[in-house]
Order: C-alpha cells, then structure tokens, then sequence
C-alpha cells in the first residue's frame, strides 16, 4: 500500500513516462499475449499500447482494462485513459469490436489472431498511475495493459521501446530476455501489474548488493545527494530488513525514485522494487528528524518484499483485477511493516533505542486519540480502507471521524505480540519466529497466502499458548492494556493524559532487561 510520510510533510502525487514509435511487436511471437509499449511524442503525454494474441480461439474476446493496481487499495478507472482503440487480424483485416460497460473491449476473432492498438492518455502524476512528460516516463502496468480472464495466470512478454532522445535504459524489477533489451518474459499477470516501469532521463546511483543479489536505486531529477553515502545506509537497510527472514528471494531490487520539490515522499510497493517520490532537496538529510523518516520510509518499503508481497493474506494474491479484493489482515500487513521499520533501522546502526520507542509512542499516541478508536475496529479498518480511500468527498466528517488507521493500531500490536511471544518463552523465540515461519510455510512451501485463523496459530505456536486477549484488539475496540505488555520489557507507559509517553523502570528484574536488550538490540 503507498506509504506516505511528511516533515513538514507534504506529498504531491507524481510519476513518469516513456516512449518512442513502433509499427510491430516481435519478430517471433510467443504464444499468449504479448505488449509493446511506446511513446513516439511524449509532449502528447500518450502511451501507445500494442497487443498481439497468437492462441486459437473462436468466441469473442473480453480485452479488460485493471480496475485497480497492487500496492494501492483504491478503485482507479484506468479504462477512462483509453482512446483509439483498433482491433486487426495478422493480415491487417478490421475486427468487429464493441465497448461494453464493464470496462472491457469486446473483439470477434480473426483466423489468423488478434492486433490490437490503443493510446493511454498519461497525465496522472501518482505512483498508482501513470505519468508520461518529455524528462521522463513512469506506468504501473495495469494503467496500460489490458488482459484476458483466460490469459491471467499464464506467461506473456512485454517490450519497451523508450523515446528515442532518451538513454535506452529501461528500470524495473522484471528480468530481460537474454539478447533482447527491454524485453521481458513475464509468468502472468500478478507478475506484470506488480512491476513497474521507469525510463528517461535518468540516474543510477552505484550498484550494491545483499547476499550477492543486485540492490540498485534509480532516479529521475534525484538532486545532489551524496550517492555513495546513501546507497551504504541503504544497502544496510536492505541487509538489515533480509536478515529477519534469513532469505533475498529476488535475482536484482530496484528502488525507482522521483525527485521533486517537496519536503516528504511516498511509495508503493512491489515484488521487485518500489516505486517512490522523494524530495531531491539533498540539504533536508542533513535534519536528523527527515534523515530519519525518510530511512524509515525506505525500510517499510523493502520490508513489504516480504511483508504483504510473500508473507500475505490469502485474499491478496491471486488477484481480481476488476473489483476490489477485501482482507482483514492489512493490520498486519501495513501496521507490522510499520512496527519493523524501526527495528530494521535500529539493527542497521541507523537509529537509536530512544528514538525506536519514540516512533511507537507516536502510533500508539495517533490511535488513541483518535476518535474513530471508540467504533473502527482493526479488521473493519482493513476492509474499510477501500471506501477510505475511494471518493472521500462522499462521506461525512462524522463518518470521516469514526475510522482508524491500519498503521498506526496495527504497529502497536505488532508491538505488544512481539513482547508477548518474547515474555512467554523467555526471550527464545519472537515475533522474528512467526515471520520466518510464514514464509516457509505459506510463500515456500504452500506457495500461497494464510487465513486468518492459520496466522493466528503461528503466532500462539511461536508463544505456546492461546492469545486470545490480543487478538481480541483486532477484532474489537476494547481498551488496550499496553502496561502489561510493555511491562514484559521492562517499560512503563503513561496513558492517564494521552501523552503515552514511554520510560524505563527504574529497577527491571533480569528477564525483563534481557528482552528489552534483545528486542532493541
């Protein structure tokens, strides 16, 4: 989901473009589907799309347009950006189609397959969308690429042509075809609309690594950051993230950045990179409060590779493209990538135990003095969040007011579960465990998302007993205890006034010091 953060903190939405002509797809066409995208005009600010389908078919094909992208819960009617639409056979021959009201192009077949070409108009500047200008181009693929119900979950190839003034690098988390540049073999859609693309005019800051995988960052108007600099704290973020679950299951990660002039930045996140808008101010990182945030934003992005990517919902993946595809579990998803980022910073050296517990005083302070906090349960946030985000002018300030954040209530479970696991085993296990497990057991093994019931049994399994009174803040509004859990670390909190502000004890008995030392490690 786009994580957002502010220092002052503002955040515009912004983002990309490509392009350069093209008459014809490839010489030899795989079976399926394949896409060449292009812009020959980017000052047109539209992407022309070219579609070929080689498999035999008789009936009439249902073309459909993403309703929605990965990484952004929110419906956003992609189908409006398309225009000139034509659909040929091979030999150049008219095929009848029709648009029909579900955000799809209805097309007869023809006996010897299917071309079609259309252009996107790409004036969105949102990471969710997609943004083409004469500096650089930036989609999500869903944005442009439209797929058969039939061909979802089969392999399809894409070919990217950027405009010819720009350099012919094209960024994204997806792997070329060897001796085809800009070609890519992808295993289905989930994959495709998962991976972003970004070109033009661009920087590359200096390639680094995790565990000999390729960790890269690039840029469009990045501004004068000392790359060198930054790529080492983010290769320790990167590093530090990995070693939670002890796995890089990825060949190359590309963080894809926009600069712009703003004091904040936001992102998605994806299965092989992220897609962020950054301020290119480079000077705000010498202000330890952005340096900060921004850090912490960088580690709940990368953290999302696993968290939501490959340790997920059931609900989330395979996906429905045309409608919204509702989870309980986004607390978990957003909120525990939320209450990690801040222990991946620590173990990375880059913040310290003050300030850890500052950044969970701060959650914990944001719900509860919220009112939505007194009606919105957590897993009624976690489905809700489609309608919060969608048309927010519909609704009311008392309905506005009756919602809370999957962040920030989501973040202090994740807090208390990991004291909790910690006090109950005597620090020999953690919320650490319940991680590792899930992705062997659900992403390695099973090759699928959990329950809701079988994350809860990993949780109880890595405590060794029931933990009923915690999930029972997931699912109800029920006052939090937060002393007990955050005694089992040898903290107190002050909830009497709304502050939360968090202290040490003055005289914390010997397992209570060793968690706090272990869990802040």
């Amino acid at each position: 989901m786009i994580k957002v953060k502010s220092y002052t903190y503002q955040i515009i939405c912004l983002v990309l473009m490509f392009g350069s002509c093209v008459n014809s797809l490839f010489a030899q066409a795989l079976p399926g589907l394949s896409f060449t995208v292009s812009a020959p005009n980017p000052s047109d600010h539209l992407f022309h799309v070219q579609v070929r389908y080689t498999s035999a078919v008789q009936k009439e094909l249902k073309f459909r347009m993403c309703a929605w992208t990965p990484g952004f819960y929110e419906i956003q009617e992609y189908e409006k950006a398309v225009s000139n639409f034509k659909a040929t056979d091979y030999s150049g021959k008219t095929l009848p189609w029709n648009r029909a009201a579900d955000s799809s192009w209805r097309v007869q077949p023809g006996s010897t397959g299917v071309i079609l070409s259309y252009d996107v108009k790409a004036v969105n500047p949102f990471i969710a969308n997609a943004n083409l200008t004469e500096g650089y181009g930036y989609f999500v693929p869903g944005a442009l690429l439209m797929y058969l119900d039939e061909e979802i979950r089969q392999p399809l190839t894409v070919q990217i042509i950027p405009y010819k003034l720009w350099p012919q690098t094209v960024a994204t988390g997806l792997d070329e075809l060897p001796g085809q540049p800009n070609t890519y073999r992808v295993p289905n859609f989930d994959v495709l609309y998962d991976s972003p693309f970004l070109m033009g005019k661009l920087q590359e800051f200096p390639e680094s690594s995790v565990k000999g995988k390729k960790l890269k960052f690039i840029g469009y108007q990045m501004g004068q950051y000392d790359q060198k600099k930054l790529m080492e704290d983010v290769t320790k973020i990167a590093v530090s993230a990995s070693e939670i679950i002890g796995d890089v299951p990825y060949a190359h990660y590309s963080f894809l950045g926009i600069g712009m002039p703003i004091r904040g930045f936001g992102g998605i996140e994806h299965l092989n990179s992220s897609s962020l808008l950054m301020a290119n101010d480079s000077t705000l990182l010498a202000d330890p409060k952005f340096r900060e945030s921004m850090y912490g934003f960088l580690a709940h992005e990368y953290f999302h590779l696993y968290n939501v990517k490959r340790i997920r919902p059931v609900a989330l993946g395979p996906f429905d493209y045309s409608k919204e595809n509702y989870t309980n579990m986004l607390w978990v998803s957003e909120g525990f990538t939320d209450y990690y980022e801040y222990l991946i910073l620590r173990r990375a050296g880059l913040l310290s135990r003050e300030r850890v517990l500052a950044n969970y005083q701060e959650h914990i302070k944001n719900y509860e003095n919220t009112p939505g906090h007194l009606y919105q349960s957590l897993i009624e946030s976690s489905r809700g969040i489609w309608a919060q985000r969608g048309r927010p002018q519909a609704r009311t300030a008392e309905e506005q007011s009756k919602t809370i954040s999957v962040y920030d209530k989501g973040c202090a479970l994740g807090m208390l579960l990991d004291l909790k696991i910690r006090h109950e085993t005597k620090n020999h296990r953690s919320l650490d465990d319940v991680m590792r497990s899930l992705y062997k057991e659900y992403y390695q093994k099973r090759n699928r998302g959990f329950t809701d019931l079988e994350f809860q049994q990993e949780c109880e399994r890595a405590a060794g007993l029931k933990l009923t009174e915690l999930f029972s803040y997931a699912t109800s509004v029920a006052p939090v205890n937060y002393p007990k859990y955050l005694a089992y670390a040898g903290l107190r909190i002050d909830t009497a006034d709304k502050s939360f502000i968090m202290t040490r004890m003055d005289h914390p008995d010997a397992l209570q010091s060793e968690i706090y030392n272990s869990w802040l490690r």
